[in-house]
């Protein structure tokens, strides 16, 4: 097989230009059909700010040792993402996502679809009964709910409401599709809804894709406002649980700030005496447990007993533990503030999120303000096609050149081509060219094309052999074997 060049090949792709015009008609037509009969899916989506920040209550020890109650700040968007996650869940159940109504939209249209029952995992199919003035929905031909239009019908699995939009007179079959809910919020959770974080803020962007436009929006904006209602709901809860925590650490604060007041006034009284009876005697624990109940009359506070150990072994005097009074003070006085912060933050009736953005329904920004779907994409899907085609086109024609038994280009020219000696011609003009260029040799013509002198081919220098096109290869090889003694200039018309 002699050498192809790129040449060649784009040489043979534009012989076949029909076939790919073909192919990218015939994939702009698929596309165009496609784009008539998909239903457009929307878009809708909302933003919301994240609560990452809040207050973490510690316990006695911390509260003692450091005298504030700390506030930590803690990054928590990855965790409000998935909270968003698990509150869209329920929010898809009182949408009643898995329900299916098969109605004429012209005449009615469905208000409001809740699920009921949410671990039913199989699909249920229930008849649906339209009259002027009543629903009846039949389960095996058997009436299972009734109503009429305008208000909310419970069918023990779910319920619905239906909204008449013209007058009719005969009645009209219609349907209801349960289908099985956790495999269908999984589909929404996986395919219709993306929850994610906006960059590196704290700002959340909720998305939903439906072909109902207004569903999509309304879904959108209740996990929104869910998720608000669920930050304030989890802040009030989290603080009623400090503020007793807080209460009991009061509690526990006063009795020991009690003890050193009745310490520090025992000793102010007759601190001397105490000193003088310590250093003289300086009694045993059993002593000086007496000598506090004889002093104070409470010898079974731990509290107190350390104290005063502490006095005994002089690590503390009277400075001292009035210093300690004062600290205890200081520290009480900051857990009475966290309380009252606790008693704001129950009455509060704004969470600490919020939505920056609700979703609406999508339109186009400029005239004439159509629904602007995000699936399918027209330009796209069109350029696509064309693309597509071209390449679908271009494989063909390749592949034709390398299984098509009749030579149709120059591909497959050279593929079929044994005899060394050989130089191949696109066009005619190529090769007027190079027999002027050569006046003294002597060509021999397979069959006359110039208006050259045709010489006889044993006086002929070289061949000039012409291939039509559509030439099967078995008549071609049989061609070059008659002219495989001299050097070949072969040319396909």
């Amino acid at each position: 097989m002699r050498h192809i060049s790129i040449l060649d090949i784009f040489y043979s792709i534009w012989q076949r230009k029909r076939l790919i015009l073909l192919c990218i008609i015939f994939f702009f037509i698929l596309s165009f059909l496609y784009i008539i009969i998909t239903k457009p899916t929307y878009n809708s989506s909302a933003i919301v700010k994240v609560n990452v920040y809040e207050i973490n209550p510690k316990w006695a020890s911390e509260i003692a040792y450091r005298n504030i109650i700390p506030s930590t700040p803690v990054d928590k968007v990855g965790t409000q993402v998935e909270i968003i996650k698990i509150v869209a869940g329920g929010v898809l159940k009182n949408n009643g996502v898995n329900l299916i109504f098969k109605i004429p939209e012209r005449l009615v249209r469905v208000e409001i679809k809740r699920t009921i029952v949410d671990t039913i995992r199989k699909n249920l199919k229930y008849k649906l009964k339209l009259r002027n003035d009543s629903i009846i929905v039949l389960k095996n031909n058997e009436v299972l709910c009734s109503g009429i239009f305008d208000e909310e019908i419970n069918c023990n699995f779910f319920s619905f409401k239906l909204k008449k939009l013209e007058n009719f007179r005969d009645e009209i079959k219609a349907s209801i599709i349960y289908k099985n809910y956790p495999k269908a919020v999984d589909e929404w959770m996986k395919y219709k809804i993306n929850i994610d974080q906006e960059g590196i803020t704290d700002l959340v962007k909720i998305s939903v894709l439906d072909e109902d436009r207004y569903l999509a929006t309304k879904l959108a904006n209740d996990i929104a406002n869910r998720y608000i209602d669920w930050t304030l709901e989890q802040e009030r809860r989290l603080a009623k649980l400090s503020k007793n925590q807080l209460e009991n650490l009061l509690k526990e604060f006063d009795a020991e700030l009690d003890t050193l007041k009745n310490v520090a006034s025992q000793i102010r009284l007759d601190s001397l005496a105490l000193v003088s009876y310590l250093l003289a005697f300086r009694p045993s624990n059993e002593a000086l447990a007496r000598f506090i109940e004889k002093l104070i009359g409470n010898p079974n506070d731990p509290y107190l007993r350390r104290v005063i150990e502490r006095f005994y072994n002089k690590d503390i005097d009277f400075a001292k533990l009035n210093n300690e009074i004062i600290n205890y003070l200081v520290k009480r006085d900051t857990i009475l503030s966290s309380i009252l912060d606790r008693e704001i933050a129950i009455a509060k009736t704004v969470s600490p999120a919020y939505i920056v953005s609700y979703a609406s329904p999508p339109y186009k920004p400029t005239w004439p303000n159509k629904p602007k779907p995000i699936w399918p994409n027209k330009p796209m899907l069109l350029i696509y096609s064309i693309f597509l085609g071209f390449v679908v086109g271009v494989a063909l024609s390749l592949f034709y050149d390398v299984f098509d038994k009749r030579i149709k280009s120059i591909i497959q020219l050279k593929r079929y081509t044994h005899l060394e000696n050989v130089q191949f011609f696109n066009n005619l003009n190529n090769l007027r060219l190079y027999i002027t260029l050569k006046p003294n040799l002597k060509f021999h013509f397979n069959e006359k094309i110039f208006d050259f002198r045709n010489y006889d081919k044993s006086e002929a220098n070289e061949y000039v052999i012409v291939v039509r096109r559509g030439i099967d290869v078995y008549s071609y090889i049989e061609l070059l074997n008659n002219y495989s003694d001299k050097k070949c200039n072969i040319i396909l018309l």
